[in-house]
């Protein structure tokens, strides 16, 4: 059975996945570098740029950063795993930005002091099955360039993105796992390319607003 999601990342709605929602750990204290080797994938915030200054280690999503005297403190982050939402209001909601790597300073994203929530972007409460018995992945579609606009998440085979009203939409991507086929007509067929490792835009292979199904794939149609 098919399964997306659809949200949006300027500004966020509150159609945001419902699931990442669940209370953070987070743990204070001094980091002074990306040398410390807490528990866990999360990431950490640091109050200086260069990852350094007082950092507050986050291991979920946090609605606001402000219940650990940390709202609007950041001005750098290390990343551990996977692809962070940083938004500059409570809640996920105000401007947001997709961060997948460390980053010495946050004014590149126009995020330095400026982030009160947080949230790991795709996050899955059960995985998937795929293929063959294999795992799949996750791939967000986002409808502008740059990994911006409205996005719809997608967690299994789509035969047709009209019925999530996101047919021929989608400008570019963030594949946090596994790889996808993506094809320019519905229930597989026309053109494909295949998706994988990190974000791009789609105009590099010709498929800009140019998408209408997906499915998992492991090398073989």
């Amino acid at each position: 059975m098919s399964k997306a999601k659809l949200f949006r990342t300027l500004p966020f709605a509150a159609l945001g996945i419902a699931a990442l929602a669940l209370p953070a750990s987070a743990d204070r204290g001094r980091y002074h570098d990306t040398s410390y080797r807490g528990g866990g994938n999360g990431v950490v915030l640091h109050a200086d740029s260069g990852f350094s200054g007082e950092g507050l280690r986050i291991q979920g999503a946090e609605p606001d950063l402000a219940r650990l005297r940390f709202n609007d403190r950041a001005s750098s982050i290390t990343i551990r795993a996977g692809a962070w939402e940083l938004c500059t209001d409570a809640h996920f909601r105000g401007r947001c930005e997709i961060v997948d790597a460390s980053t010495g300073r946050l004014n590149a994203y126009r995020l330095n002091d400026n982030v009160s929530s947080l949230r790991p972007v795709a996050y899955r409460d059960r995985p998937g099955k795929g293929r063959r018995g294999g795992g799949y992945g996750d791939l967000v579609l986002f409808q502008d360039s740059a990994q911006r606009g409205q996005a719809i998440e997608i967690s299994h085979d789509v035969p047709d993105l009209g019925q999530y009203r996101f047919n021929d939409r989608a400008s570019s991507f963030l594949v946090t796992g596994g790889s996808w086929l993506v094809c320019e007509h519905a229930n597989y067929r026309g053109r494909c390319e295949v998706l994988q490792g990190g974000a791009g835009d789609l105009k590099l292979i010709r498929m800009n607003d140019n998408i209408s199904s997906i499915r998992a794939y492991d090398g073989w149609r």
